[in-house]
């Protein structure tokens, strides 16, 4: 089964090869150092350097940020409208996690 990040990441990378950011970089043909192990250590390490995150984390960043300006706000009609997001967002985190789970 592929990693469910292998789209991203080639996406990712995909576009900044694409913006020339791989061009002229110090050590190019080079072993990468300190790697060790299988395949999806080098996947960590790109995740990692890139600050890369899965969408279901993404999501629970922007629930946890709709839920302060829940309890922040006292207009009825703006509460109402951030617990509109808020209950799409959490639907959204559902369903990716779902598909995840498959």
């Amino acid at each position: 089964m592929a990693h469910p990040l292998n789209l991203t990441i080639d996406l990712f990378l995909s576009r900044m090869e694409a913006r020339g950011e791989f061009d002229d970089l110090s050590g190019s043909g080079e072993p990468i150092p300190d790697l060790e192990g299988p395949a999806p250590s080098v996947i960590d390490k790109l995740l990692a350097e890139s600050d890369a995150r899965p969408v279901p984390v993404l999501l629970n960043i922007e629930i946890a940020a709709l839920r302060e300006r829940l309890n922040g706000e006292h207009d009825p009609a703006l509460r109402k409208d951030i617990m509109k997001e808020l209950a799409d967002k959490q639907t959204r985190l559902a369903i990716e996690i779902e598909a995840y789970n498959r």
